[in-house]
């Protein structure tokens, strides 16, 4: 019998898709597969974000900052294409078939709790913006994470497609001058932007989640 690998202190990702804001199914995954195909360039994962089934996608970070800086990235590149609700889960990984992908454990246990969780407070009166549950069992886990992280939900729920791309600019350091270029407006126009939506508060939050152990 094959040994079953076991990691001890991982996190787990699992994403679904709320509502669909493209009325062609196929189009929109294709734009979700180029969006996970830039996540899992831009934050090293230990096993890259996928789809699995349906409208579902999982991956496995080694931190819980990496975890949450990979499903906020997603987020916002999915924008114009989907709203996304994450589950995420700090435990152990047990690596049952490595080659076809095949692995439970506590993490993953954990990240479905954490994605149902999600669904439900998502459904409370004044939790309507809800989209991202932590549940975290690992011995660096930061007990206040999973409502710090529903700041960050509400504010990412206001965002029209054009802001959430350039809150997407400056978390990757780009200049003004860049971003505006790549939207096709002015500079001008994205520092309002910039300040009007209170981007760089924002970006500075996101930033310090991911560097969360």
């Amino acid at each position: 019998m094959a040994k079953i690998k076991v990691v001890p202190s991982v996190v787990a990702v699992l994403l679904d898709v709320v509502s669909s804001r493209r009325s062609d199914r196929a189009l929109q995954h294709q734009a979700l597969l180029s969006a996970i195909a830039d996540v899992n360039e831009a934050i090293p994962p230990l096993d890259p974000l996928r789809p699995t089934v349906g409208d579902e996608f999982q991956g496995l970070y080694a931190t819980l900052g990496a975890a949450l800086a990979a499903t906020i990235r997603l987020r916002l590149l999915a924008a114009p294409h989907a709203d996304l609700r994450a589950g995420i889960g700090g435990g152990e990984v047990r690596i049952i078939d490595e080659d076809r992908g095949i692995q439970d454990g506590t993490a993953w246990w954990l990240a479905r709790a954490a994605i149902d969780a999600a669904e439900l407070l998502a459904s409370r009166p004044g939790y309507h913006g809800a989209r991202t549950a932590i549940r975290d069992e690992r011995s660096v886990a930061v007990p206040h994470a999973d409502g710090l992280i529903r700041l960050v939900d509400s504010a990412l729920g206001g965002l029209r497609p054009g802001v959430a791309t350039t809150l997407l600019g400056l978390l990757d350091g780009q200049d003004n001058a860049e971003v505006a270029r790549r939207q096709a407006i002015s500079p001008s126009a994205n520092s309002q932007r910039i300040a009007n939506n209170d981007l760089r508060i924002l970006a500075d939050a996101i930033t310090t989640l991911g560097e969360l152990p």
